[in-house]
């Protein structure tokens, strides 16, 4: 039976996988696209329509980097023990919120992940069951570290 930091962590996993399979095919797109443009008598718009595929290519391919990087971060941390201080792999509950010390990728259903590098997950970073936070006026207690 998975637990429930591993369901998280798998599902978080397969969003960033069809993130990047996405991409890629995107990618594969923009490129087909800028290299079947055939030029025309209108110079100059054959070269915007190029550079707009060119800068749409660009985008895409930091994303397939990021995301990469977000991947390989989250292969890092999969096997990590469960500690009770607050650290990179940690599933803290609070009173109000779940978080996932992980990547930076916002709210997974009922779950955030976030950073340890975010303004809260520095908050959070070595913090204990019991422990409370201060996080843009709110107090946040931590009920559990899995």
């Amino acid at each position: 039976m998975k637990s429930k930091k591993s369901e998280i962590h798998a599902n978080l996993r397969s969003i960033l996988e069809k993130t990047l399979d996405e991409a890629r095919r995107e990618y594969v797109l923009a490129k087909e696209s800028r290299d079947s443009d055939t030029k025309s008598s209108a110079g100059d718009k054959f070269e915007t329509g190029r550079e707009m595929m060119q800068r749409e290519m660009d985008k895409l391919s930091a994303l397939v980097d990021n995301t990469l990087n977000s991947i390989a971060k989250l292969d890092r941390i999969a096997d990590l023990p469960a500690s009770a201080i607050i650290s990179e792999g940690s599933l803290v509950e609070t009173e109000q919120d779940t978080y996932y010390i992980s990547i930076g990728y916002g709210k997974l259903e009922a779950v955030y992940a976030i950073s340890i590098e975010s303004p809260l997950g520095i908050e959070l970073k070595g913090k204990k069951v019991g422990d409370r936070v201060e996080m843009r006026g709110r107090i946040i207690t931590i009920k559990s570290i899995l």
